[in-house]
């Protein structure tokens, strides 16, 4: 979009949505500047907005400063279209899911790959010991100037064989000319849960439950419910071997969890010369989760500098450093997980002692069997220490007028320290006498990129620009983790290696990793109103076998500004342009072409080797074939933009693993045998809806995105079906859907589980084995996208942002214990909406009949536990008062803003029966994750 400068004459300079103004005390003087709005491409190149010819989707700094998230990628929900993103945890500092146009792969990559001021770096979560990380966490989102996301052929192509999944772009803040600049920012806040997570079991209801249950199985014998409950509560019966207890009644949730707060403090300077320039910036910032022990944080510093010491050379500095410190929480069915305590623990097991020290149990248990998860919150840790350096040294020398030459070398440094704890005194560590891991993974990348760009003219209609490139990137890791158990005592002294006495287990690894690749782009621009971009690159990888090392990238986009062939001056309609593109990239692979052998097998105390995988030397990049259609508008000087696009995203070769019969010593290989498509359209609007005659006027503007996706697996090996637990990947079908029987409630006339015959609807059976399993939804929304909204008024301003999902759904893969009608629910306590189960006197109760050891499997796997994670969700406010410089005349500073701000402060879910965030449907299932935050803040920024 274009960016509307109004020079009067006072110039006091302030800015609306993407309009920025100048404005005098002589307002009939108006005299109006188009400035071309720019966006970072690849390698580091820019490119004026209306000369795009691929579909990319920008995020301003001003929506990403501030915002109170531990990696800046959790700014692209709801913000752009086409981004899909989703978190498995609510753990600060934890990996964010983050698809762009679907799921490019099966078993390869679908995560987008980052690229910082021009070079890639590390993403993902690079931990081994912790439950999720994320280097991205590393990086200070207040440094950043913007983040635009490439989504089709003609933008990622130059990228190459890492394009497939998408490229997300940061640009960092640089220094301006002028006299120095200061900032100085800091918030406070704290953290709660975004959505309600379903209530655990009181004592009262759980007796009750517990009682009816023993009561429901004949072989008992109980002849009444009072009966069975006199049998748990009465010492001299103690039925279930916890009467001694009764005098408890704990609270795990509320002993578990804590009030959580968040502070974040940061610092820059920037200015400098026509030759020098500088930006330089310090912060810190401090994330707890609502659970105790765990939280993360993390100290940063960044320095960047341009020196041009001619008019033709000009060098480029950029360091940034950063380290940060997690502690994270078990996960999933680890019995230290303080959800399964909060869930599975009963209300009658203890947790202190009367002279308030922690409760340990007997032989390391709680009477219930379970661990006292809010003592090993404190006695026990799972950390990661991690220490991030990467530099970007670029040189750009000017050899003729439009001639130039890039060279860019970019090292990144990544170690991280993990340790997990486990105290001799409780828990898991108590059989082995405690325990303790400790490893080190180092990370040394670097990127090497030559450029060279010629831009000219032929005429004055046709303007060119042609580039050649080269790129490397080189990765080399190392790994080392040693675990021992036996320990003397317990405190710091006692929580390093060498205090443990009886090593059990050590590993390591190594591994370098290289790619290159070279190439070309060309860029044809006629009379301002058709654009052309073509793009070629080889890649070469040295994963591959030999003869298929290298692969070849292609694209291609057009681009034709109707408005500008023929609506040249009109004043309502200012852009029709109407672009498309097609090419060819790759996706990154994780699977070996080469027999493989592992030799870490001990054979009675002597190497061994064991088959690791079979040779396949044709085994080849996966290949995305990505199709874009656009139409951009602009209306009433582009205040008013709208951008449609269509998307048609092939993946051919897909790497899948062939079956293979046992008796060869492995179950399958891979080979490049799948397809996959995801389709869909794309609708963006921009609009400044009004635009004050003053700068202290009303104004208000907003933006909306609205996505549809369709993905189908289009072609697997022999047409066969890929079943994996309860999800299934067959043609003609979603990714990974659900397949499982469909659940038909409970039967009012016995109390029985039912389900449905054939898996869909019609007639229904009791026998769980005799009910169909069917396709029943996915994890993939179709429809999702966001709005955001801002509005000033004198020195006020408010902005909102919404974001909603429809079409995904969610599976609680736990409540196969928590839900469980009789099985589980005597010595796992489970969630509080058990108690609406059937009785003779409830006959239309949710849940079925509870009897000891179950009923006729109603717990298994089925629709009963799947549910729908359409959401609409307020996921940011922020209101804000600036003190201008006329109000601070005489101090040397020159604004100051104040701001309170929630994030993630409400969520409508469509699906009453969710009690999860529904966020989490991208991951698909909920593992009982720590849950995702809503966050209040306040704060403020001083500039002098």
């Amino acid at each position: 979009m274009n960016v509307k400068l109004r020079v009067l004459s006072a110039g006091a300079l302030f800015f609306l949505g993407q309009a920025a103004f100048a404005q005098t005390t002589k307002k009939d003087t108006v005299k109006e500047t188009q400035i071309e709005e720019v966006v970072m491409m690849g390698l580091g190149q820019k490119k004026a907005i209306k000369e795009v010819t691929g579909s990319i989707g920008t995020v301003k700094a001003d929506k990403i400063n501030d915002l109170p998230v531990s990696s800046p990628e959790k700014a692209l929900m709801g913000r752009v279209a086409g981004v899909q993103a989703g978190t498995a945890s609510g753990q600060p500092g934890g990996f964010v899911t983050l698809r762009i146009r679907g799921y490019t792969s099966i078993n390869g990559n679908n995560s987008p790959i980052f690229i910082i001021d021009g070079v890639r770096v590390q993403s993902g979560d690079l931990t081994t010991q912790n439950t999720t990380g994320n280097i991205l966490a590393n990086l200070n989102s207040d440094d950043i100037e913007s983040m635009t996301v490439l989504k089709d052929a003609v933008s990622t192509a130059i990228y190459g064989a890492d394009a497939g999944a998408g490229v997300v772009i940061i640009t960092t803040k640089s220094g301006k000319a002028g006299k120095p600049r200061f900032s100085f920012s800091s918030n406070m806040g704290t953290n709660k849960m975004a959505v309600k997570m379903p209530d655990a079991i009181g004592k009262d209801n759980w007796l009750k439950l517990a009682s009816q249950t023993m009561y429901n199985y004949t072989p008992f014998g109980f002849s009444s419910v009072g009966e069975a409950y006199d049998a748990i509560v009465d010492p001299n019966q103690d039925f279930l071997g916890i009467a001694p207890y009764m005098g408890y009644n704990t609270d795990w949730a509320k002993e578990l969890q804590r009030s959580a707060t968040q502070t974040e403090t940061n610092f820059n300077m920037s200015g400098g010369t026509d030759k020098f320039k500088y930006y330089n910036s310090l912060g810190y910032f401090n994330q707890e989760s609502m659970y105790k022990g765990s939280d993360f944080r993390r100290a940063n510093i960044g320095l960047k500098f341009e020196y041009k010491p001619t008019d033709r050379l000009t060098i480029n500095t950029d360091f940034q450093f950063s380290n940060s410190i997690m502690h994270t929480l078990p996960d999933g069915g680890a019995f230290s997980n303080p959800l399964i305590a909060q869930y599975f623990n009963l209300p009658t097991d203890p947790i202190r002692n009367p002279d308030g020290s922690w409760y340990y149990g007997i032989g390391g248990s709680l009477p219930s069997g379970n661990f006292n998860s809010a003592a090993l919150q404190e006695i026990n840790f799972n950390k990661a220490n991690t220490t991030r350096f990467f530099g970007n040294f670029n040189i750009g020398y000017k050899i003729l007028k439009n001639l130039n030459y890039k060279f860019t070398f970019a090292p990144e440094y990544i170690n991280i320290e993990e340790d997990v704890y486990w105290s001799p005194l409780h828990g898991d560590g108590y059989s082995v006498e405690g325990q303790l891991t400790s490893s080190a993974s180092r990370y040394f990348n670097y990127n090497i990129i030559n450029m060279l760009e010629y831009n000219f003219h032929l005429g004055d209609k046709n303007k060119f620009t042609v580039a050649a490139f080269q790129e490397a990137y080189k990765s080399n890791t190392r790994y080392l983790s040693g675990t021992s158990n036996v320990v003397a005592g317990t405190g710091a002294s006692f929580e390093m290696l060498d205090s443990f006495v009886k090593p059990i287990g050590n590993s390591g690894s190594y591994g370098v990793s290289t790619r290159s690749g070279y190439g070309a782009n060309v860029s044809y621009r006629y009379d301002n109103f058709l654009n052309v971009d073509g793009m070629y690159r080889r890649d070469a990888l040295s994963q591959f076998a030999p003869g298929y090392k290298g692969a070849n990238f292609y694209s291609v986009g057009v681009g034709v500004d109707f408005a500008e062939l023929f609506l040249s001056g009109n004043k309502y309609i200012n852009t029709f342009r109407l672009k498309g593109s097609y090419g060819e990239v790759g996706n990154r692979i994780t699977a070996s072409p080469y027999a493989l052998y592992s030799y870490g097998l001990n054979y009675n105390n002597h190497a061994g080797a064991s088959l690791g995988g079979f040779a396949n030397p044709d085994l080849k990049w996966e290949v995305v074939n990505p199709l874009n259609v656009g139409l951009d508008l602009g209306f009433f000087n582009n205040d008013l933009t709208v951008t449609a696009e269509y998307f048609n995203k092939t993946t051919k070769d897909m790497i899948l693993t062939v079956p293979l019969s046992l008796s060869q010593g492995l179950g399958g290989y891979s080979e490049n045998v799948g397809e996959m498509k995801n389709k869909g359209f794309e609708f963006s609007v921009n609009g400044n809806i009004l635009k004050p005659e003053n700068p202290k006027g009303f104004a208000l503007s907003m933006d909306a995105n609205f996505s549809i996706l369709d993905n189908k697996v289009s072609k697997l090996y022999g047409g066969k079906e890929i079943l994996s637990g309860s999800t299934l990947v067959r043609e003609g079908e979603t990714m990974n859907s659900w397949y499982m029987r469909k659940w038909a409630g409970v039967d009012p006339t016995n109390g029985d589980p039912l389900w449905y015959l054939n898996g869909v609807d019609g007639e229904t059976t009791n026998d769980y084995n005799k009910a169909q399993r069917a396709i029943q939804g996915n994890r993939i929304a179709k429809y999702y996208g966001g709005v955001g909204l801002r509005m000033s008024y004198q020195n006020f301003e408010l902005s909102a942002q919404g974001t909603y999902s429809f079409g995904a759904k969610l599976y609680d893969n736990w409540a196969i214990y928590t839900q469980s009608d009789g099985q589980y629910n005597l010595f796992y306590s489970g969630y509080g909406s058990q108690m609406d189960y059937w009785t003779p006197d409830n006959p239309n109760a949710a849940n079925p009949k509870p009897i000891y050891g179950g009923n006729k499997l109603s717990n298994r796997t089925s629709t009963r536990f799947l549910y729908k994670a359409d959401y609409l969700r307020l996921s940011n406010v922020r209101l804000s008062y600036t003190f201008d410089k006329n109000f601070l005349e005489g101090s040397r500073i020159n604004k100051v803003t104040v701001y309170v701000m929630g994030n993630n402060i409400w969520t409508h879910k469509y699906d009453k029966n969710l009690r999860y965030d529904p966020d989490m449907a991208l991951v698909g299932t909920t593992d009982l994750n720590l849950p995702p935050m809503k966050t209040y803040l306040v704060g403020f920024n001083v500039e002098f």
